[in-house]
């Protein structure tokens, strides 16, 4: 009787079977975790991408209609002013973002995720600066100074 109890391994097939299959279920959700983790990145880049786009191109039809109100009051009396208030949100994806305004480029840029979008306009009439060479997302105002004859971008 002693001897069959010590051949009998039935058991021994049913817990290895089991944690064999914890094993083999674990890697497999690691691995799907992983490659979500990287897709969402992607995801994310992307999305910040497109709204800075957006962001981008409201600023720079703003400034564009800035300038051409101060073209238009510059020739009526020359002493006009022009102060335009921009609503952007923010953030973007819940991140904040920094706005750089040249004379031909609108830099848009966020450090969480690493992304720089830089959107184009015609140059404008009259120069145009940036106080402290870069403001902060959010409300921006767009003044036009009769005295320099430009456009300066405040937050």
């Amino acid at each position: 009787m002693r001897r069959r109890l010590r051949a009998d391994r039935r058991a021994v097939s049913v817990t290895v079977g089991y944690i064999l299959m914890l094993s083999v279920a674990a890697l497999l959700l690691g691995v799907v975790l992983t490659g979500a983790g990287g897709l969402m990145e992607s995801q994310s880049q992307q999305v910040v991408s497109d709204e800075l786009t957006v962001i981008g191109d409201q600023v720079a039809a703003n400034i564009h209609e800035a300038d051409r109100l101060a073209q238009v009051g510059s020739a009526d009396d020359g002493e006009s002013t022009v102060e335009l208030t921009v609503r952007l949100p923010q953030q973007v994806a819940g991140t904040g973002y920094l706005v750089d305004v040249d004379n031909d480029t609108i830099t848009l840029s966020t450090s969480n995720p690493d992304v720089e979008v830089t959107v184009g306009y015609p140059d404008p009439a009259t120069e145009l600066s940036a106080e402290n060479d870069q403001v902060a997302g959010g409300d921006i105002r767009i003044v036009y100074d009769a005295d320099d004859d430009q456009l300066e971008v405040h937050s």
